[in-house]
């Protein structure tokens, strides 16, 4: 509170937006969007929370067609409507007429549940990406296709995008690839060869090993300082500096980004995730290859039947793709995107094109310069 008080003089000088201190629902009420919560049981007993919004000032129907979100790492479905309201993705996507459902991974604010285990202790955070892509992702489109009777367009952000990857890289049948109409990847990621990402450069330090060292399991929770009121206020005053603070994990640009709604921003991001999920991402980082959690060759033995971490098969993966890649992209770098695309040998049907965006830029950026090709792709 004091720290408030003493930044009160340049609050005069800035714009704090209500909306940063408003959860999911009460922002979209706030909108006049109709809006449901919706509580989704994993086969291994996480509790996670899906949002679902229809087109504003109408009330919620059946019959449409749905397209689900997916956030990327350290993040959470809040992500898709912080922007401006008229640059917000699932409020844009809504208003077009489509049933916009929103997910969340376990670990994140909206997924810090568990029908046995508790946050509090180690075992509720043993989890990476790969058990978003096993667990997580088919319980949310068995969820969905049930509620709605509808098959799913799905799109995904950065690591949104890692775990469908994976999903359909271990599975030539499931309930996803049955239910799966098109995915579409924004910023897409399997191989990170590049250091240009501040979070890369990050993840080849020893932080991870210290964080171990201090019995930590989980990173950047929906609670930290950034969220917090003090964070808010700091970030509705000085954009540049809270979006160069947030440009540490990910890329951030004043010129491609809207820094104007960087409080807003604060108030719903980051929303966390465990360190064994930021351990696979090092692991990603550090060799260079898109495989499955390396145990060392003992536990690799038991878990996969060999001794190092098999790669993930992007072979196998056959579904409609459309890729939305940036130029300015330091963590989906231009070159790790063109060798994902083309290691989707057996797609029938994809396409990737660049636009002058960062890596969050598809959904905080001051322009959305894909817009025109995703309408034109959604069915």
């Amino acid at each position: 509170m004091k720290i408030i008080l003493l930044l009160l003089p340049y609050l005069a000088l800035s714009t704090i937006h209500p909306e940063g201190n408003m959860d999911f629902v009460k922002y979209c009420k706030y909108f006049n969007y109709p809006v449901e919560e919706h509580v989704i049981q994993t086969e291994d007993g996480y509790l996670l929370t899906y949002f679902r919004v229809q087109a504003k000032g109408t009330k919620m129907v059946s019959g449409k067609k749905v397209v689900l979100l997916q956030h990327g790492l350290l993040d959470s479905s809040d992500t898709f409507i912080i922007n401006d309201e008229d640059k917000a993705p699932a409020f844009l996507i809504a208003n077009k007429g489509y049933d916009v459902w929103l997910g969340n991974n376990r670990g994140n604010k909206h997924g810090r549940a568990h029908v046995k285990k508790n946050p509090f202790f180690w075992s509720f955070w043993d989890f990476t990406l790969e058990d978003f892509a096993i667990y997580d992702l088919p319980a949310g489109f068995k969820y969905i296709v049930n509620k709605t009777g509808q098959k799913i367009q799905y799109i995904g952000h950065s690591q949104g995008t890692a775990q469908m990857h994976i999903h359909l890289s271990l599975f030539k049948q499931s309930v996803v690839r049955d239910n799966l109409i098109q995915f579409i990847g924004m910023g897409p990621v399997a191989w990170v060869t590049t250091k240009y990402s501040p979070l890369v450069r990050l993840l080849d330090t020893n932080f991870l090993e210290v964080l171990a060292t201090f019995g930590l399991h989980e990173f950047m929770p929906g609670d930290s300082f950034l969220t917090s009121e003090v964070g808010r206020v700091v970030c509705g005053i000085m954009e540049n500096l809270c979006g160069d603070l947030i440009g540490s994990f990910v890329s951030a640009d004043p010129v491609l980004d809207n820094y104007d709604r960087y409080d807003v921003l604060a108030g719903h991001s980051p929303a966390g995730t465990s360190v064994k999920n930021l351990k696979h991402w090092q692991q990603f980082t550090r060799t260079g290859e898109f495989k499955r959690y390396d145990y060392g060759d003992k536990e690799n033995l038991k878990r996969y039947g060999t001794k190092k971490a098999p790669q993930y098969d992007l072979s196998n993966i056959d579904v409609k793709i459309f890729y939305i890649a940036g130029y300015d992209d330091l963590l989906a770098a231009p070159k790790d995107v063109n060798h994902l695309f083309s290691a989707l040998v057996n797609a029938p049907n994809k396409e990737l094109k660049f636009y002058d965006a960062g890596h969050c830029s598809f959904m905080w950026g001051r322009k959305l310069p894909y817009l025109e090709d995703l309408w034109a792709h959604l069915e």
